[in-house]
């Protein structure tokens, strides 16, 4: 807008116009524009460690809900694709490959949430993607100990 369209107030109101954007559920004091990487980074961190805890040993979590992150999830997808992913050779290649792992679980968590949005769930997107992709802990605890295990046991045997 022009300064030609607020000439026609009385110079009372111009002086009077001012304002503050407020966002249900922060405070002023979550400013981190300013902060440096390393506290942002380990922001993150606690908070993807607090998910994890709770993922482990479940308790009233309703809190986390409102604080979703996709950081976890993204982790925890990415280190089960690179422990399922097939070893390239084709005689022995059971195993999916990293892409099909990746999408099967984030489609899956897709089609779930749509779900759930359809039947008039009351959580969001991010935050349904957020929970299902925080279950997937198990399964990659399971992986890592399966992978210690059949290499412990192929030295053993060799």
């Amino acid at each position: 807008m022009s300064s030609t369209q607020y000439s026609s107030l009385p110079a009372t109101d111009l002086d009077n116009i001012s304002g503050d954007i407020f966002v249900p559920g922060t405070s002023s004091d979550d400013n981190t524009l300013d902060e440096p990487v390393s506290a942002t980074l380990m922001r993150d961190v606690r908070a993807v460690g607090n998910k994890f805890y709770h993922v482990l040993l479940p308790r009233d979590g309703s809190a986390l809900l409102n604080d979703w992150d996709l950081w976890g999830p993204l982790i925890l997808c990415t280190i089960l694709a690179l422990l399922l992913q097939g070893h390239g050779d084709s005689e022995h290649d059971g195993g999916p490959q990293f892409a099909q792992v990746f999408v099967i679980i984030w489609l899956g968590s897709g089609v779930v949430t749509l779900n759930s949005k359809l039947l008039d769930g009351k959580l969001s997107f991010f935050q349904s993607i957020c929970v299902l992709g925080y279950c997937v802990l198990p399964l990659t605890v399971s992986a890592i100990t399966v992978k210690i295990l059949g290499t412990c046991l192929e030295k053993g045997f060799s």
